[in-house]
């Protein structure tokens, strides 16, 4: 009986040390669901297929603090440091998107703190967001919301920079007939009155 305890406890000790060693991995797919809003009166719905959507990321060191300061550093993939105005210009992530896709974009990140920028071309618009990619975790599963009638803001964890806010945006949704004949049927009714 005594031999069997022993077994049982150097059974379990063993069974916890190989849970202590257990190897630590840095590195995620992060997978973005996009939602889009252009004009006020829109419903926020999934990103058209038809919108041109790039995104990328670079691997950045902890504590500094990166911006795309322009429109054209957004086309360009340009980042500038906040604090000394250095740039990069060469991501070391370059995203894919897969338009009608559930997760419309997917980033595979291997760095401990990456910085990332998501440029939505059709709507002139962009998101970047710091980030600190967890361990252990194998996949990532977020979402941002573009609102192109807005000049920008905190959104979803992600700053949303519009460039150009006083441009005028197609809805994504074209107002139905029907209630184009009832706004011009009761505009008709009025002036008969």
């Amino acid at each position: 009986m005594r031999y069997l305890t022993r077994i049982a406890v150097i059974a379990v000790v063993a069974t916890l040390c190989c849970g202590c060693f257990k190897e630590e991995k840095q590195g995620t797919r992060m997978l973005i669901q996009l939602w889009s809003q252009n004009v006020k009166s829109d419903p926020i719905m999934i990103t058209p297929e038809t919108n041109d959507i790039e995104s990328y990321a670079f691997y950045v060191e902890k504590g500094t603090k990166w911006d795309v300061t322009t429109w054209e550093d957004a086309l360009n993939r340009v980042i500038t440091n906040e604090d000394d105005q250095s740039q990069l210009t060469n991501p070391q992530v370059i995203g894919t998107y897969t338009p009608g896709a559930e997760f419309q974009v997917a980033l595979e990140l291997w760095s401990q703190y990456t910085f990332l920028v998501i440029v939505d071309k059709t709507n002139e618009i962009y998101a970047t967001r710091l980030y600190e990619t967890p361990m252990n975790l194998p996949v990532v599963e977020t979402y941002l919301h573009l609102y192109a009638h807005k000049s920008g803001g905190p959104a979803n964890g992600w700053d949303m920079v519009n460039p150009f806010p006083d441009k005028e945006r197609e809805p994504l949704q074209p107002v139905e007939e029907d209630e184009e004949q009832g706004e011009n049927s009761d505009e008709n009714s009025s002036v008969t009155e």
